[in-house]
């Protein structure tokens, strides 16, 4: 398999580097494919991380862009970024699938059938250490939620003994305006803290077509957490807090009537970590998060009334010693939909619960690894679940790994799905099915990286809204592939490459939306005072809804976007920048079950050519 792989991909030109780049770095240490410390390289799955160092030189503004570059994920965003909106949407290999977790713990909304989490919540990217993405399915560890995949957003710790302040400010088009301030610091005797504040506000803008766009978003972030280092562990407690008031069209992004919506988020978290000794460690954590959405339509009556409590905990058991790496545990979530009203007539109250025991061992036999792996989950609607996943590594060098996997998965309704009086269906049953899963990654030499990945999952069950109500239409296969290729050009220069491809039948594929192939092009350039990076995102073939696919034009199937960023270091601490977004004011649409034209049903077009200019300073 390593053979067919890098062979057909080694004809494309390539990839990778040294210790300092970053995108698909195979020595990235990673935690979120088998939850414990790895490599990339050793881990045997499908992992692409963001750094930090990604977040500071791309200057993300939001965690939805900083997700865009990564092979395989689909983001979806309703209007400008998505903060001004409920339900965008988070898919990877096709799928929505996708389990959040925010330094382990889970971030998911169960209220609504289309937004698997609020991705506003986390744009103060200040705040992030990195962002690992795991694709495939990884029921076992993680849940039903992780059919495509996991998203683990991982937060910034201070070393020990490092005391500094960052202070931002940016502008742009559209009337934006970024204030952003973070601190972190560590003493000696053990106790460290983070916190941040975010200021953020956009207007009005317009498409690539010159249209204009009703907007507004008037959003603020704190983040705190407090520490404790200890001789054999980690403690630490942390407070978020999001608002937002904001102004969207209706239904269409030129409909001329328009909503005024407020959100309201807060999450409440512990953390405690303790080492038994050198081969048994536990990881116990509790997280408690609110979101509120409050949303009215100016002229024709629309209204919208939701709030919804999540709160869980899970504790982790890890061992290794010889041959073993095995981590067990239980996780307990419990989502509350304790409002949900709208014009429609739509008003329930409900709660579920899921709670899972899992057990998975990495057995290590020279150059193969072993990997099995068992869930047992209970569910408040749906009972008992047993999903068993197994994964063999096959080490051919020191410099190219393989592995297949085979993972099975349960994914329930969302409440939503099940109790909406207008849509709902209380007589759906639980998705079911499996994917199996090959790869490769190799290092081609001491500058270049390539991997490889094949996919298919067989879904049994699934859940599609047809006839204005959600029903379960039966089997489904999904099938895809990717290569990644990054390369180390010289001192200065680093370039990688991706390609990832999805084939879902249209009848399946959210509302037309997923394109059957994305590329993901990137040039990046570092010296002492200079660095920066032009990119660019190929959408291939994306079809829109199966019943007027023909009506699509190609120019709406297919089209490229360009962006670039640049900064100055005058000093040290000091970092002056600039982003160029859509270079080529190219008109297109994220969020789409028409596309036949911009304005018609469904079509929420993105903004067209857009800058940014900023500052940010260390002391």
């Amino acid at each position: 398999m390593t053979a067919v792989i890098c062979g057909s991909l080694g004809m494309m030109a390539s990839a990778y580097a040294e210790e300092e780049f970053q995108s698909f770095n195979l020595d990235q240490i990673v935690v979120t494919a088998n939850r414990m410390e790895q490599s990339n390289f050793d881990s045997h799955a499908n992992v692409n991380v963001v750094t930090r160092k990604d977040i500071e030189e791309n200057h993300y503004s939001n965690v939805s862009e900083a997700l865009r570059r990564v092979p395989g994920v689909s983001i979806q965003n309703y209007s400008n970024g998505g903060d001004n909106y409920n339900t965008n949407r988070l898919l990877i290999n096709g799928n929505s699938g996708v389990l959040v977790l925010v330094d382990g713990q889970r971030a998911n909304s169960n209220a609504t059938n289309l937004s698997v989490f609020q991705a506003p919540e986390l744009n103060n990217m200040d705040n992030i250490e990195r962002i690992e993405v795991l694709k495939g399915s990884a029921s076992t560890l993680y849940g039903s939620d992780a059919v495509g995949g996991v998203i683990n957003i991982i937060t910034r710790t201070p070393e020990a003994g490092v005391i500094t302040t960052k202070a931002g400010i940016t502008g742009g088009s559209y009337g934006k305006r970024l204030f952003s301030l973070y601190h972190q610091g560590s003493a000696e005797n053990g106790i460290y803290w983070t916190a941040g504040a975010q200021k953020d506000r956009t207007g009005d803008y317009k498409d690539g077509d010159g249209n204009k766009i009703v907007s507004k978003v008037d959003s603020s972030n704190v983040d705190l957490k407090l520490g404790y280092r200890f001789d054999k562990g980690d403690m630490s407690v942390s407070y978020d807090r999001y608002r937002n008031d904001y102004r969207r069209p209706n239904y269409y992004s030129m409909d001329p009537d328009i909503v005024d919506g407020d959100k309201d988020n807060e999450k409440y978290s512990v953390r405690i970590r303790y080492d038994f000794d050198e081969n048994l460690s536990n990881k116990l954590t509790y997280f408690s998060r609110t979101a509120n959405v409050d949303e009215k339509e100016k002229t024709s009556g629309y209204y919208w009334d939701m709030s919804e409590k999540t709160w869980g905990f899970s504790d982790e058991l890890t061992y290794t010693k010889g041959v073993h790496a095995a981590v067990m545990g239980v996780d307990y979530y419990k989502d509350s939909l304790n409002k949900y009203k709208d014009n429609l007539g739509s008003d329930f109250i409900t709660d579920v619960s899921n709670t899972g025991y899992y057990l998975q061992d990495t057995m290590t036999f020279g150059r193969v690894t072993v990997t099995p792996g068992v869930r047992f989950s209970h569910h408040s609607d749906f009972g008992d679940n047993t999903s068993l996943s197994g994964v063999i590594g096959y080490d051919i060098s020191d410099e190219v790994s393989t592995y297949v996997s085979y993972k099975e998965f349960f994914r329930a309704p969302a409440m939503y799905q099940l109790y909406d009086p207008t849509y709902g269906n209380r007589k759906l049953d639980p998705e079911k099915g499996h994917t199996i899963e090959l790869g490769a990654s190799a290092y081609l030499d001491d500058r270049t990286t390539l991997a490889g990945h094949l996919f298919r999952t067989d879904s049994d069950n699934m859940i599609r809204f047809v006839n204005n109500r959600f029903e379960n239409t039966g089997d489904e296969r999904a099938e895809g592939w990717d290569i990644q290729m990054t390369r180390q050009l010289d001192s200065h220069f680093r370039a990688n490459a991706s390609y990832a491809h999805i084939s879902i039948p249209k009848s399946h594929n959210a509302g037309g939306s997923i394109p059957r192939g994305t590329w993901n092009l990137g040039l990046d350039y570092d010296n002492d005072k200079f660095s920066g990076n032009v990119n660019a995102q190929g959408i291939m073939n994306r079809p829109g809804s199966s019943y007027n696919a023909s009506k699509v034009s190609n120019s709406n199937k297919t089209y490229w976007l360009f962006n670039a960023a640049m900064n100055y270091r005058p000093e040290k601490d000091l970092t002056v920048f600039f982003t160029a977004n859509n270079i080529f004011n190219r008109m297109y649409t994220d969020m789409s079950y028409d596309m036949t034209q911009p304005g018609g049903p469904g079509w929420y077009s993105q903004p067209g050519r857009n800058f940014q200019l900023g500052m940010e300073y260390t002391f």
